[in-house]
């Protein structure tokens, strides 16, 4: 799987359609697709790992090697201590200002170095990127955030390794809280079967490969606290690939795609919408059930995930949230 999406997505930049597609897939794989490849432990046993080698007030020189992470840093009150950024991050917008050190498969190691970082944050699926930074005599801390639980333990040991433990802890507190009222609302309602698409290449206008959200992702928490069911049953892969008869087979009854492309009067919701619409036999398609999710940080498994689920409540569950935009 990982070769056939690497080789969407490095697919040439003049299709931009096609480039934008793969935006969602590289925000998601930033959240650990990959993460067989990593050797962490769980957060909570990452933060009893790396306390003892904290420097008295945290570290102060950071470099992040995700979008996820960089977000998460910014949010605990360590943003002033970023000091390198890859291309992808663009939130919060003052982190587009950092210096750059590649993209997320692309780490430019020489950059990274130059920094001086008393410290490199990254994800599981960056083990390769850990041994070779590891090797030019840096000190790395792999945070991972592939689930909803992960993400709120990644906060608080972000803030552990900053120095920024209070703040952390009031930020976590704060996502539980928006959660938990989300999970309220919805409580007593159906479950609609939901399939849930992270990625797709629109430049043939077709559904023959579509990545969807499997059971174990932080996505698949959210639809959970959204009040929906995840329509694809196996729980062995986070992000599987589906074809137009593989959907057909499962036949949701709500379909959400999430699209990063902002841009909806060169690219409108029609165009995304239409190959979906063409599958008539599906419940979702028959009831007008087909939605889109559009923006890049949807998708972003950071500390404003609630958003996320919100946006999900509302689409699986529109007469609860008639009056307000608040989960």
């Amino acid at each position: 799987m990982k070769s056939s999406m690497m080789k969407t997505c490095n697919s040439s930049r003049d299709s931009i359609p096609r480039f934008h597609a793969c935006l969602p897939w590289l925000v998601v794989c930033a959240a650990g697709l990959f993460g067989g490849w990593g050797c962490a432990p769980d957060s909570a046993g990452s933060r009893g790992l790396y306390a003892r080698d904290i420097p008295p007030g945290g570290y102060t020189r950071i470099v992040s090697l995700a979008p996820s992470l960089t977000e998460t840093l910014f949010a605990v009150g360590a943003g002033d201590r970023v000091v390198g950024v890859t291309r992808f991050c663009e939130w919060p917008p003052e982190a587009a200002a950092r210096p750059q050190v590649g993209g997320f498969l692309d780490t430019n190691f020489e950059a990274v170095v130059a920094l001086k970082p008393d410290i490199v944050v990254a994800l599981p699926s960056h083990k390769e990127h850990i041994t070779r930074l590891e090797a030019l005599g840096l000190r790395c801390v792999v945070v991972p955030q592939t689930t909803l639980p992960d993400i709120l333990d990644s906060m608080l040991l972000l803030g552990d390794l900053t120095g920024c433990k209070e703040t952390a802890e009031q930020r976590a507190a704060a996502l539980r809280q928006q959660l938990d009222r989300i999970r309220q609302r919805v409580r007593g309602q159906g479950h609609p079967r939901t399939l849930l698409s992270s990625g797709r290449n629109p430049a043939d206008n077709s559904l023959s490969e579509v990545y969807i959200v499997g059971r174990k992702s932080f996505l698949h928490d959210l639809l959970e606290t959204a009040g929906g069911d995840n329509a694809y049953p196996d729980t062995a892969v986070e992000y599987p690939m589906l074809s137009a008869e593989g959907i057909i087979r499962l036949d949701p009854e709500v379909i959400i795609e999430f699209v990063s492309e902002e841009d909806t009067a060169r690219y409108p919701d029609a165009m995304y919408l239409e190959p979906w619409n063409q599958l008539k036999v599906l419940d979702a398609v028959k009831n007008g059930r087909v939605f889109l999710i559009r923006g890049k940080h949807y998708t972003i498994p950071g500390p404003s995930v609630a958003k996320t689920a919100a946006e999900i409540a509302r689409l699986l569950h529109p007469d609860l949230f008639k009056d307000t935009r608040e989960p």
